[in-house]
C-alpha cells in the first residue's frame, strides 16, 4: 500500500519545544593593534634607541553596533553595566570617543567576550592594563630614523547575536564588530627617512 502522509497535529507542534537562549555567530577575524597614547618615539638619524613604558594605561573591549538603516555604526566601549554610564578609551584614527551604555543593551557583552575566548583566542580580555617596566632597545640603520610605538595586540571580529525561542525559531537580535584586546603587548619598530607622524614629515633632519 502507498505510504500514508504524516500530518503534524497541534499536539505534535506543542511537543516541539526548545529552551530559550542567546547565541553568537562570528566571522571576519582580523588582527588589530591598540596603540597606547603618548608612547610614540622617534630617534635618529642612525645610532640606537631605547624606550620604556613607565605609565599605566587601560585598553577596553569595544563593540560597534551596526544600525539597520544606512551605514552608520554606533561604537560602545562595552564595560560592565554596573560602572559609569559613559566610558573613555584609547583614541583611534578619529580621536578619543565616549558612548552611552544603552547602545549595547541588546548585546549580552559578558557572554560575547566569553564566546570570543572560546572561538578565537583564550587570551582575549574585557580590558587590559599596561603596567610600567617594558624596555626595548633597537639599533637604527645609518641615515634612517627609528620609530617605536607601544601596542596591545588583539582582534577585530564581526559577530551576530541570535535568540532561540521556545518554539525553536531563531531570530537575529543585532550584528556588530567587536575590537578585543588580548593579554599580549609589545613595541612596534619601523624606520623612515625623515621624522614622520601620520604620513606627514615633521622635520628635514
Amino acid at each position: 500500500p502507498p505510504p500514508v502522509p504524516f500530518n503534524h497535529s497541534i499536539r505534535d507542534e506543542a511537543d516541539r519545544k526548545c529552551s530559550p537562549r542567546n547565541f553568537f555567530r562570528f566571522h571576519d577575524f582580523e588582527p588589530r593593534n591598540f596603540f597606547v597614547p603618548r608612547t610614540h618615539f622617534i630617534d635618529g638619524p642612525g645610532g640606537s634607541m631605547t624606550a620604556t613604558v613607565r605609565r599605566q594605561h587601560r585598553v577596553y573591549f569595544e563593540v560597534e553596533i551596526e544600525r539597520e538603516k544606512g551605514s552608520e555604526i554606533d561604537r560602545d566601549r562595552a564595560r560592565s553595566r554596573s560602572r559609569a554610564t559613559t566610558t573613555t578609551t584609547a583614541p583611534n584614527a578619529a580621536g578619543t570617543t565616549t558612548a552611552e551604555t544603552n547602545t549595547t543593551d541588546a548585546v549580552d557583552t559578558k557572554n560575547l567576550i566569553r564566546r570570543l575566548r572560546n572561538n578565537v583566542n583564550p587570551l582575549l580580555a574585557e580590558e587590559l592594563i599596561v603596567e610600567a617596566g617594558h624596555e626595548y632597545t633597537q639599533e637604527i640603520s645609518d641615515g634612517m630614523y627609528g620609530n617605536m610605538w607601544y601596542r596591545v595586540f588583539g582582534y577585530r571580529v564581526g559577530f551576530s547575536q541570535w535568540r532561540e525561542l521556545s518554539d525553536c525559531s531563531r531570530h537575529k537580535v543585532v550584528t556588530g564588530i567587536a575590537s578585543v584586546p588580548a593579554r599580549v603587548e609589545g613595541w612596534r619598530y619601523w624606520e623612515t627617512r625623515h621624522p614622520m607622524y601620520k604620513g606627514r614629515k615633521l622635520s628635514e633632519k
